[in-house]
């Protein structure tokens, strides 16, 4: 196994900066996901890990060895792509073995092996089979095999399940965990998507223009994102976010957003709020933290239904509250009508602020004793 460290690692392709000064720890045994946009250079993250590509400045540590300049065959990693890339005209048994005829490693050897892992991954009935003839998710488990069959210390998965359908997408991932967690390889799984990084990793980099902006538990990041990109990136349906100007009436905080868009907060919040750089403030909450109650409260705000999204057990409405446009997940058998007038209780102990100027979460409360608290 092998425990994998970043050092103001750099890479430029020209003047254009694809990983910008990170500094990374990932622990032996641990599945962590890069996740990010198209372009916040995850991919070109893994790549480096594989050797494909070489730092412009900084180090990559294998345990305590600086491998920036081992070739990719000197490093004990395995890599899956998100196309497969299976040989058309081998079968299943020979794609999978492949890695370690090139080694020219014992024929027994390479058999039992391949059997091994074939059996671990629940393809060992399929071994005769040609690629064109297996499912999209029996073809991705036979790439996991491939890069498994060689008893990497440093296991690489670059978008693993983006071209399988929504289903299979779910059961691909849970096979993907089960075998690392049996394993214990480290791993590093590089994906755009929040559900697949959530669901799957023990810890999480969220990635913007080549910077980490929080490394954290999927728990901790849904629960205290650090900025507004994670905040919007991070949740589904995502989190609300209100642009708001803050005041004080009678004591008590407000944030006020624009056409009669008026949310009171706990006497507390003051403290918090003195952080921010200026007057204007993002409100955050998520949608399932939004209540339609049916009288006005201390924490409700009214608006007109806009728009609702039947999701099965559940159903997100939206709701235009002045100028501000909020959502709410609430059960599926509530009945509303576009155009109804409701009262949006959004409760203050799930609030989340952030300073519109730099973006910054702001202090959370220590309300120890009190009803009210900025984080659940």
């Amino acid at each position: 196994m092998a425990e994998i460290r970043f050092k103001n690692l750099t890479k430029k392709f020209g003047s254009v900066v694809a990983v910008d000064n990170i500094d990374l720890h990932i622990r032996d045994g641990e599945l962590l996901a890069l996740l990010g946009p198209s372009g916040c250079g995850k991919t070109t993250c893994l790549l480096m890990l594989a050797g494909i590509y070489k730092p412009t400045s900084g180090e990559i540590y294998f345990d305590d060895v600086v491998v920036n300049d081992v070739p990719p065959k000197g490093r004990s990693v395995g890599l899956v792509f998100q196309s497969y890339a299976l040989y058309p005209h081998m079968t299943v048994y020979e794609n999978i073995a492949f890695p370690l005829r090139i080694r020219r490693r014992p024929k027994d050897e390479i058999d039992r092996r391949v059997r091994e892992v074939a059996k671990m991954a629940q393809i060992d009935e399929l071994l005769d089979r040609k690629p064109s003839q297996l499912s999209g998710g029996q073809q991705q488990r036979v790439a996991l095999c491939r890069a498994l069959v060689r008893e990497p210390d440093l296991l690489l998965l670059d978008e693993p399940l983006s071209n399988l359908d929504a289903r299979l997408r779910i059961e691909t991932r849970s096979e993907i965990k089960r075998l690392q967690a049996e394993l214990g390889i480290t791993t590093v799984l590089v994906t755009h998507d929040q559900i697949e990084a959530m669901t799957m990793a023990e810890r999480v980099a969220v990635m913007r223009k080549g910077k980490i902006e929080q490394l954290s538990t999927p728990a901790e990041l849904y629960r205290r994102p650090e900025n507004l990109f994670v905040a919007s990136f991070i949740g589904d349906p995502p989190m609300n976010l209100l642009r708001t100007q803050q005041s004080v009436e009678n004591g008590r905080p407000r944030l006020n957003g624009g056409d009669g868009f008026v949310f009171s907060l706990p006497a507390e919040f003051e403290q918090s709020l003195a952080a921010a750089t200026g007057r204007d403030v993002v409100l955050g909450i998520r949608p399932e933290h939004v209540k339609i109650v049916g009288r006005p409260g201390e924490h409700a705000v009214r608006g007109e239904v806009f728009m609702t999204e039947l999701l099965g057990r559940d159903t997100l409405v939206d709701v235009r509250s002045g100028d501000q446009s909020i959502r709410a997940l609430v059960p599926g058998d509530v009945p509303l009508e576009i155009g109804e007038n409701v009262w949006l209780e959004l409760q203050p102990q799930y609030v989340h602020l952030f300073d519109a100027g730099t973006e910054a979460r702001l202090p959370d409360l220590d309300l120890a004793g009190s009803e009210a608290a900025a984080v659940p």
